[in-house]
């Protein structure tokens, strides 16, 4: 529950608000410092991070407006949907994502220095170590979940009321693997064979930063397919992959769902399948708009 004491509110003007959250695990205080741009997170009154909540709190699975638009986004947009779901459901994975960026821009900065001749070749032979490492490890969990939304992806079709033949999920990178055992040789030629291409360009050509994901349904890309109503329902699916992915490989079992206007955006079929997946979890819904709720759905 959040209280709602006097002290805890937001008042025009002001700089700095709390907010207090309790529930088994106990008390939790969020106080946000305008001034310094600065948040502060407080669990049974010592000091904790947003990282250590989402441990022990709801995995929470948000609708929104932005996130129905997925497919229509940069694809940086897209792997940022694809760490995001890794990062809830392994939280070791944020700590190599960030070492993979990391090694990514000494990297690029050092083929940067090497072609204005300010560092030496030889430098590069450490970072390259360093990157086929991080590399390789965000490639495994990426591919534990390209691998599920593959899986999985051919039951979107009754989103499509079973009028399509088939629907993939394709992963879209220029690295070529067919397994995770393959992946470290892999860049490792890559690299040996490309080193002066990339040293010329400035910038390291290949890898996860660069890669995207599609969804194809009967041979065509789903954006070129589908009317904005079907893929903005069938990006519903991938969200709903998103949930069973996490519970099937975490401890997280409980699901706390946001819906931010978006029943606005979809037929009445497609909201009775939103309503039928949603079951009996916790939800929370906005709306510009006033829409009917199915009894059984309300809970008081």
């Amino acid at each position: 529950m959040v209280e709602s004491d006097p002290r805890f509110l937001l008042e025009k003007e002001q700089k700095t608000f709390f907010i207090k959250y309790t529930w088994k695990h106990g008390t939790l205080w969020i106080s946000y410092d305008g001034e310094e741009n600065k948040k502060k997170y407080l669990l049974e009154w010592k000091n904790t991070s947003k990282q250590k909540i989402a441990e022990k709190y709801p995995h929470v699975v948000s609708f929104h407006p932005m996130a129905m638009n997925l497919m229509y986004l940069s694809p940086s947009a897209r792997r940022d949907f694809l760490d995001e779901i890794l990062i809830k459901t392994f939280p070791e994975y944020r700590n190599i994502l960030w070492a993979y960026k990391k090694v990514l821009t000494h990297r690029n900065k050092l083929l940067k220095n090497i072609s204005e001749w300010k560092s030496s070749l030889w430098e590069l032979t450490f970072w390259n170590e360093k990157y086929i490492a991080w590399a390789s490890a965000v490639y495994r969990y990426r591919f534990r979940l390209k691998e599920y939304f593959s899986e999985h992806i051919s039951e979107l079709k009754k989103y499509f009321f079973w009028k399509v033949s088939s629907v993939e999920f394709h992963y879209i990178t220029k690295t070529h693997w067919k397994n995770t055992q393959e992946i470290s040789e892999y860049l490792k030629s890559y690299i040996a064979e490309n080193n002066t291409k990339e040293i010329i360009l400035r910038k390291t050509l290949r890898w996860p930063h660069l890669d995207d994901f599609d969804i194809i349904v009967d041979s065509t890309p789903l954006i070129h397919y589908a009317s904005r109503g079907e893929v903005k329902s069938s990006l519903l699916w991938l969200i709903f992959l998103e949930t069973n992915f996490i519970s099937e490989h975490s401890e997280k079992k409980n699901v706390l769902f946001l819906l931010d206007d978006i029943l606005s955006e979809l037929d009445v079929e497609h909201r009775d399948l939103l309503w039928k997946y949603i079951g009996t979890r916790q939800c929370i819904i906005t709306s510009i708009e006033d829409f009917d709720i199915p009894a059984h759905k309300i809970f008081l």
